[in-house]
């Protein structure tokens, strides 16, 4: 059976996000920004949290990891640096595993937003866990002279088959719409996109899921090899990487 997947709001735009597997009861937390407000989910959906995946270490990510901890008793995994701000069973890195009922997740490390950030990827599940590496039409902030580490952290995601979804740590959705519009304003996908930005806003819909179809499509980021991209950001010419590094800086002024 597949993976159930519950995301929702927590603290102001953090992504709280419950992953189930219904033939085991196997319920992980991605994450627990605010144990309280996870524990709440959990039980209004009826599942009891047994593990605890953790992308980075950044205390917006790791806050309530003991709290839940002491609370369900779940194994807890992570990356070595989580370790000074969460109670880790099990440190993981590039090459290991981890798994959740029958599904097996490919621990991958993705560096650039923080140094020991780790992705979850679910080949059988098509589903990829990746912190703030990824959001929708975005990518997080990246720790100075790290551009390159963080190019090669999303030309890895970037890589997988286009209906693998991707579930980021924000909603940062608007905001990111805005400057991709900026940089990108001939996109027509790009255009529809930014209207259910808005529409969702507006709502009060939490939007941190995508897909990496959606994501070739529409943010700038994922489209740093695109010739109108890098003239957009006065790189006419240059490599993606580049044009990438001049992106991210141009976000950070937007």
């Amino acid at each position: 059976m597949p993976l159930d997947l519950h995301v929702f709001r927590t603290l102001s735009d953090n992504a709280g996000a419950l992953l189930h597997d219904p033939s085991t009861g196997a319920c992980a937390a991605i994450d627990v920004p605010d144990a309280g407000e996870m524990l709440a989910a959990a039980r209004a959906k009826g599942w009891a949290i047994s593990d605890i995946f953790i992308t980075h270490a950044h205390h917006d990510h790791i806050q309530g990891v003991a709290e839940m901890k002491q609370a369900t008793g779940a194994t807890v995994i992570g990356p070595a640096d989580a370790r000074a701000g969460a109670p880790l069973d099990r440190v993981v890195g590039e090459g290991d595993a981890a798994s959740l009922g029958g599904e097996r997740f490919e621990i991958w490390h993705t560096p650039g937003h923080s140094d020991g950030h780790l992705s979850y990827v679910g080949r059988g599940a098509k589903l990829a866990l990746v912190g703030d590496v990824v959001f929708v039409m975005g990518c997080g902030r990246v720790q100075p002279g790290q551009m390159e580490r963080m190019w090669t952290s999303l030309s890895r995601l970037m890589a997988l088959p286009g209906d693998t979804r991707l579930l980021g740590g924000h909603d940062y959705t608007l905001a990111n719409a805005r400057f991709a519009r900026s940089v990108d304003p001939a996109n027509e996908a790009l255009k529809a996109r930014f209207a259910e930005a808005e529409k969702a806003k507006a709502e009060g819909r939490f939007w941190a899921l995508t897909t990496v179809a959606e994501e070739q499509a529409t943010n700038p980021f994922f489209r740093a090899g695109e010739t109108a991209l890098a003239a957009a950001v006065g790189q006419a010419g240059a490599s993606a990487d580049k044009v990438f590094a001049a992106l991210r800086e141009a976000k950070n002024r937007f």
